[in-house]
C-alpha cells in the first residue's frame, strides 16, 4: 500500500501541476490510490459541487490523453485507480501526456486529430 500511495501521489501532484500549468481550473482530490479530477476551480465536496465541473474540458482532456495512447475514465464523474502493476514508467508516461491534454483543455478546443 505504501508503493501504491507513492505512485498515486504522484500521479495526483503532477496532474494538478499541469493543470496549474496550463490554466485549466482543475481539482485532482485523492483518497489512498483512489483520485479522481474535476474541472473546476472550486472545491468539490459532494454531488452538487461535482455537476458544476466544466464537463466539456474534461472531455477535450479525455480525447487529447486518448491521441496521446492514454485511457481514463471517460466522465469527469468517475474515479482513476492507481494498480499494483503500476510503476514509475506508467507514471511519467501519464504525466508527459497530461502536460500538452491539459492545455487543450484550457484553450477550450477541440484536440488535434489522430
Amino acid at each position: 500500500y505504501r508503493h501504491l500511495d507513492g505512485l498515486a501521489g504522484a500521479l495526483c501532484g503532477g496532474l494538478q501541476a499541469a493543470f496549474d500549468r496550463a490554466g485549466a481550473p482543475a481539482r485532482v482530490q485523492r483518497a489512498g490510490n483512489l483520485f479522481s479530477v474535476f474541472m473546476t476551480a472550486d472545491p468539490v465536496a459532494d454531488y452538487d459541487a461535482a455537476r458544476r465541473q466544466d464537463t466539456a474540458a474534461y472531455a477535450r482532456f479525455f480525447h487529447a490523453m486518448l491521441d496521446r495512447g492514454v485511457y481514463l475514465p471517460p466522465s469527469g464523474f468517475e474515479a482513476w485507480f492507481v494498480s499494483i502493476v503500476h510503476t514509475d514508467a506508467e507514471v511519467d508516461r501519464v504525466l508527459a501526456a497530461a502536460g500538452e491534454a491539459a492545455k487543450v483543455a484550457a484553450a477550450g478546443r477541440q484536440p488535434s486529430t489522430r
